[in-house]
């Protein structure tokens, strides 16, 4: 299983403090304590890219049994690749948003409280999306438009679903979380990966 690695709001804040410390730019700011959250709470999205990365690589590695677990593999693939891909949209207007000193558009868009429960249950992945879209809204409607995958849903889909629908029937399992599948396809392709340290950092 993967480690968690979405850090405590406390220990996000020491973070915060150091790079306001030592980036000179910040120190002549003189940023509040209230605007500090901006960073807090940016470096939970960079958190949430982190853990992600982790279960993409565990899915990745896993051997699948048979067919419908072959699928499945795919599936989760598909899904944790499309969260990343949202978040990194998200990491990018936020650090936008910082880079030009609008702290409070940061701050009051990340709801770190709904965010880090969703991050930390993949069972929570319709909710995680959906923050992510809401988050998205608020920081930047041109990143919004740049993972909108409503649209354009190919033929295999509608195979894909009717073959999860019948393997879930016959195993008796739970209904899937299908609302993450309007995320999938754009958003993996229209969202380019980015550096996986600090996106504040000029230095790493």
């Amino acid at each position: 299983m993967a480690e968690k690695t979405i850090r405590s709001h406390r220990a996000r804040v020491r973070q915060a403090n150091e790079t306001l410390k030592n980036n000179p730019r910040y120190k002549r700011e003189r940023i509040s304590i209230v605007d500090r959250e901006a960073f807090v709470e940016f470096y939970l999205l960079e958190d949430i890219v982190k853990l992600y990365n982790i279960r993409l690589r565990e899915e990745q590695a896993y051997i699948p049994q048979g067919r419908a677990d072959e699928k499945g593999k795919r599936q989760n693939i598909e899904k944790f690749s499309a969260i990343i891909a949202v978040f990194n949209a998200a990491i990018g207007a936020a650090r936008s948003a910082i880079n030009s000193g609008d702290y409070k558009k940061v701050w009051k868009a990340i709801h770190e409280g709904a965010l880090m429960a969703a991050a930390n249950s993949v069972r929570s992945l319709p909710e995680l999306k959906n923050l992510a879209i809401e988050l998205l809204h608020e920081l930047s409607d041109d990143m919004v438009v740049a993972v909108d995958v409503s649209h354009e849903l190919d033929e295999d889909l509608d195979d894909l679903d009717a073959h999860e629908e019948n393997v879930r029937r016959v195993k008796d399992l739970p209904p899937t979380m299908d609302e993450i599948e309007e995320v999938i396809r754009a958003a993996e392709a229209a969202i380019p990966d980015r550096k996986k340290t600090s996106r504040l950092d000029p230095n790493t």
